[in-house]
């Protein structure tokens, strides 16, 4: 069963939620500072969203952070998932419940869609086996400054 954390209960998980975006994004060392203190401002205010799933012993197995966005070209409001962590082996049945989960809350927000970014293949994977579609792909040069 998914839980959804509440704002004052964030400094418990504030550990916890970093990590997750650290493996599921691959920030950059010198970029954290700035993404963390986003985040946290983000998750304080309820413009982003933080669910975990615990044991039956209270053990935290996965963590979800999403937000709604607006798609500047629709207008609509997307549900935006920033990251995901699991801490133990999920089964295709518990990632089938969590993504239920997942689409009922975008739909009480009137999301007409959901979606998510990720260099991590696994994330790839487990988005097609759940229905997601490739909308874009993203390419960066560095330019030496």
């Amino acid at each position: 069963m998914i839980i959804r954390i509440l704002p004052t209960q964030v400094p418990q998980l504030w550990e916890a939620i970093k990590f997750t975006l650290v493996q599921a994004d691959e920030i950059n060392k010198e970029d954290m500072p700035y993404y963390f203190n986003k985040l946290l401002h983000g998750l304080l205010n309820e413009k982003a969203q933080c669910f975990i799933r615990l044991s039956d012993d209270r053990r935290l197995l996965m963590l979800l952070i999403t937000r709604i966005i607006i798609d500047q070209i629709t207008g609509n409001k997307d549900l935006f998932i920033q990251g995901i962590y699991s801490w133990a082996v999920v089964n295709k049945e518990n990632w089938q419940d969590d993504y239920n989960f997942v689409k009922e809350f975008a739909k009480s927000e009137q999301c007409k869609r959901i979606s998510c970014e990720s260099r991590n293949k696994r994330i790839w994977q487990l988005c097609e086996k759940l229905g997601f579609r490739e909308n874009l792909r993203s390419f960066i040069f560095d330019l030496e400054v």
